[in-house]
This record gives C-alpha cells, structure tokens and sequence, in this order.
C-alpha cells in the first residue's frame, strides 16, 4: 500500500470513529426528517424510539409500532436494534403507556407466532396501554397463534381479507434419533440428578409418562392462551374454544366469526385510531377537527450506520441483511420448547 493510500484510509477510519462517536454521546435533534404523519397533518412530531423518550413532548401524536417476526424472548447481539423484533415491541409499548403525549397507539402485526412467555408479555402490556389509550390492531400477511394472541388485547383488530390468523393452539415437537442410533450402534448416554430432567432426550424413547407430562404441560399453556383470549375479545372462553382448536383462518374467515372487527388495510386502521383517539379525548376533536393528528412510526429511527452513511430509511442495510438471513429460519436458529401455533 502506498503512502497516499495509508493516509486516505486512515482519514476514513478517523471519519468513522468521530461520526460512532457523535451517534452515540449527542444528542439526536428533535425535528427529524424521516418523522411521518397522518395524511393531511401538518403538525411536528418525534421519534418514539426508546432514545427519543428522554425529551418530553409537549403535543400529541399516535404511536405506531410494528411487530415483525417470530416472536421470542432472545435479544439478538447486533449493534442495530431491529424496532420491530418482539423485545422492542414490548419496549415501545410500555413506554408509549406511559408518555402523556402518546394519545393512541396502531400495532402492526406481521408474525407466524412464537414461544408462550413473549408472547403473554406483549399481551399483558397492550392490555395495559388499552385501559390508558385506545390501542388498534392491524395485522400483514399473517398474524397466527402468537400474533393473534398479542392482537386479541388491543379495542379493535383489524385484517386484510388474505390475512393468516387464528391458529389458537400449543405445540412442542423434537426429533427423535433412538431407532436411527441403534442400526448404526451408536448409544447415547446421559448422566442426571432428576428422574425427568432428560425429558425429550433424541437419544431414547419417550415413556407414555412422559408424554403424559408434556401433555399436561401444553394444556395448561392452551387453557391460558383460551382465557387471555376470551378476556381481550371480551367474549366467553366457551366460544373461543369451539373456533380454536388450532385451526387457521384468512381476515375475512376470521371476521364472520368474530376474530377480527374489520376488514381493512394499514391507511383504514390508522384513519379508524385517529377517530378513536378523537372520541376518547374530546379536546383533541376541538383541537385538530377534521385534521388529522401527529403519526409516529417508531420503526423509522436513525442508527449509527445511517449517521455514517447519511442515509435515512425505513431499515438499515445491516438490519435487513440480518432480517433476510435469519429471520425467516429462527425456528431453526433457535428452536423453542413450546410454540404458539
């Protein structure tokens, strides 16, 4: 390498460091120009990401937050928070509870499900924030089992007429690798303290009290998911349970049998949380009248790559390149014990 091209590389590499730095300890600046409103507004607005929340907000707005992919407890290591996984949907939810300015709050639901306890949380936070604000739910292309449980807690829900959604069950599933071992001699061998503590093993067959045991255990899971249910739609658990079973239905299914509450795209659900919003809080009715008031689409924030790159969009080029690799094969990744499906 020659000496001009070690210094060119070496301003660039200097570059990079003070743009992390100025990322990381300056403050962002209020008015950010990727900030987005409902049609027709013409209103300021701010982020609701989890760093725009330490600036108090004097006006009002709707919290956009989406909801994309499986969902699950695991954090990811990236340096780029994607702010539509489920940890930083329940995140922006409860925060957006708690700001005074968040009048209303629209979730976007694209996800095939996930593992009970994530999924009971974001559906106790929207639970939560519905007893404060209204909170409409808009469901993508699928919204099944653990997104229709998320999607059950909020006022109104609505769907596309393909939409997925249903699948109200539980399930657990494992490979089973006892007959293949033994063609090939292979044993294997566990050392434990507890007569059930390898319950499961792919090693051995599984004892019918065993199976009787995770049976009683995906019961249990299923009777909660059918209570949660029944409590958010504010219908009886009875009901619930004859159109459950599992069984996976398009929006339109899903709204002769009382699932969803609308048929409806993204624009329609916002349109009906501006009404919302406007009915639950008559001054805001008085204040904007037929205008509409402030959007924040929370997924839209800045990231250290864009400060470098000084490019603004919807997602981060790392972000997506993680999404396209990883996202769609998590159950792989990560394979769950119980799944909600």
């Amino acid at each position: 390498m020659t000496g001009r091209r070690k210094n060119i590389a070496a301003v660039i590499i200097i570059i990079c460091i003070i743009s992390v730095i100025i990322g990381v300890f300056i403050p962002r600046e209020k008015n950010r120009p990727n900030q987005t409103f409902a049609k027709n507004s013409t209103n300021s607005n701010f982020s609701l990401s989890p760093a725009g929340f330490h600036t108090p907000f004097k006006g009002e707005r709707i919290a956009v937050i989406k909801l994309d992919g499986v969902i699950s407890d695991s954090q990811g290591s990236s340096l780029f928070k994607d702010q539509t996984s489920s940890n930083a949907v329940l995140d922006l939810v409860i925060k957006a509870t708690k700001d005074p300015s968040v009048k209303g709050i629209l979730i976007r639901i694209n996800s095939p499900g996930g593992t009970v306890a994530a999924s009971q949380e974001i559906y106790r936070a929207v639970l939560k924030a519905r007893k404060k604000k209204p909170v409409v739910i808009t469901m993508g292309d699928v919204a099944a089992s653990g997104g229709y449980y998320i999607a059950a807690a909020g006022d109104k829900i609505f769907a596309n007429s393909g939409t997925l959604t249903g699948s109200i069950g539980v399930i657990t599933s494992y490979l089973n690798f006892y007959e293949l071992l033994n063609k090939i001699g292979v044993k294997g061998i566990t050392i434990k303290s507890g007569v059930y503590k390898d319950i499961g093993n792919p090693t051995r067959p599984l004892t019918e009290e065993e199976k009787k045991i995770l049976q009683a255990i995906l019961d249990d899971s299923y009777n909660q998911f059918l209570t949660d249910v029944s409590i958010g739609r504010k219908t009886s658990k009875e009901k619930i349970a004859q159109i459950a079973q599992g069984l996976i239905y398009t929006g339109r299914q899903a709204k002769k049998i009382g699932l969803v509450d609308y048929l409806g795209d993204y624009q329609e659900a916002l349109c009906f949380t501006q009404r919302l919003v406007k009915k639950r809080f008559p001054y805001l009715q008085k204040k904007y009248g037929k205008k509409d008031i402030p959007v924040d689409e929370t997924w839209k924030g800045t990231s250290i790559l864009d400060i470098l790159t000084g490019v603004i969009s919807k997602q981060t080029p790392q972000a997506a390149l993680e999404n396209k690799l990883f996202k769609q094969y998590s159950y792989s990744r990560f394979q769950p014990l119980w799944l909600l499906e």
